[in-house]
């Protein structure tokens, strides 16, 4: 409930924000930055894919939570449905109200030189503020949320004996993931900690890299789990029609493996860093180890 509450006001902010930008426009009101083919045809396009992906992250999990749903079959696709429409609305208005009040030619130069402050200034002080505060709030439910998909996940996984049984424990009276859940906790702690003493830049090395490598993984899982949908109805169809077991996940497949080599292919750019640097093929590299490893166990 009081992530509910704070996400309700960030997206109150957001739209009075957005309004504030469009109201005051360096010259006039564009709709360029919202021609998709602007997209394409430009060096890094894999990295902007999967940045925007990090923007998603999240979306499906509410599949994960079908077990406490009162009926999963109609309200996790209501769920994941409305979750993306409400996202992509959100992001675009707030990006063509940065691109209207800065100016298309500027936009680019000012989040270089403010970075989030940029979408913040385009109101007033008092609204700016409150935003800031949403903005640390906001951080701190993408954790939480964060942290409660991973144990989820790790939960299932122990479960099926993919990793330790223990992993599977419940608390008796709640259900709740309580042996997944303080493990998340343990390994944040163990890299914060690790981050801390190599004396690491946690925006950048840690937020940013990490964050965005965490796209690129959950990315390639999409992929491969959109390639098991048509593998598992393949041997029982269980009613649902060609759409769903068939032509969806493998348009998904399509373009999810589209995405994951124009990741790869772009992740210097992706990260920030030199073209052959060895940060550019040792963080997506684990991926790669760990489908080996999973392979070979399963």
């Amino acid at each position: 409930r009081v992530l509910g509450v704070l996400l309700c006001a960030e997206v109150a902010v957001l739209a009075v924000l957005a309004i504030a930008g469009l109201s005051d426009p360096a010259a006039g009101v564009p709709l360029t930055s919202l021609t998709p083919g602007g997209l394409f045809g430009h060096d890094g396009v894999g990295a902007l894919l999967v940045i925007a992906l990090l923007g998603y992250v999240g979306f499906e999990a509410a599949a994960v939570f079908s077990e406490e749903a009162r009926a999963p079959r109609r309200t996790v696709p209501v769920a994941v449905y409305t979750s993306l429409a409400l996202i992509g609305a959100i992001y675009a208005l707030a990006s063509w109200a940065m691109s209207v009040h800065y100016g298309d030619d500027q936009v680019a130069s000012v989040a270089a030189q403010q970075g989030p402050g940029m979408l913040f200034a385009m109101s007033g002080p008092v609204v700016a503020e409150i935003a800031t505060v949403l903005f640390i709030t906001s951080l701190f439910a993408a954790m939480v949320s964060f942290h409660n998909a991973v144990a989820r996940y790790m939960f299932a996984l122990g479960r099926e004996r993919v990793l330790p049984a223990a992993l599977g424990r419940t608390k008796s009276r709640t259900g709740a993931p309580r042996t997944a859940s303080l493990t998340q906790s343990a390994v944040g702690l163990a890299v914060i900690v690790v981050y801390a003493l190599a004396g690491w830049d946690p925006m950048v090395q840690l937020f940013f890299w990490l964050g965005t490598t965490g796209a690129f993984g959950v990315l390639c899982l999409l992929a491969a789990t959109s390639i098991a949908v048509i593998s598992f109805f393949a041997r029982d169809p269980r009613g649902e029609n060609a759409w769903r077991r068939l032509v969806a996940p493998a348009l998904a497949t399509l373009a999810l493996l589209a995405m994951v080599w124009a990741g790869l292919a772009n992740y210097a750019t992706l990260l920030g860093v030199a073209p052959g640097s060895t940060e550019a093929w040792a963080l997506p590299a684990p991926f790669a180890g760990a489908a080996v490893v999973g392979v070979l166990y399963g």
